[in-house]
């Protein structure tokens, strides 16, 4: 029980190390946005429009990722490697059940 918590306490803050790292990426990916939205206003560049969207889509993968960050559950990943192994246990045996009555 205590390795859980352990496990626990140390992904939430290895989390929230991440989140802080992708926050500060977010915000300077925000930041050239903008200036690239004034450059390509003031030249009337159709380039800088385009890379202005690959900006914004990098930007929304970034939100993305840290929403994930956040709202995901912390499992034990031992757990999840048994249930696994587990599950394929019981796939061999239908298989073999299965490709026996064929």
């Amino acid at each position: 029980m205590e390795n859980k918590i352990f496990r626990m306490t140390e992904l939430k803050k290895s989390r929230e190390r991440s989140i802080k790292k992708l926050t500060k990426v977010l915000k300077t990916l925000v930041n050239l946005e903008l200036e690239l939205a004034a450059v390509a206003s003031k030249t009337n560049d159709n380039i800088s429009k385009l890379s202005i969207r690959s900006v914004s889509e990098s930007a929304s993968c970034i939100q993305t990722a840290i929403s994930q960050l956040i709202s995901t559950e912390i499992n034990d990943a031992k757990e999840k490697k048994i249930k696994n192994k587990d599950n394929d246990l019981k796939l061999q045996t239908l298989r073999k059940v299965v490709l026996n009555k064929k």
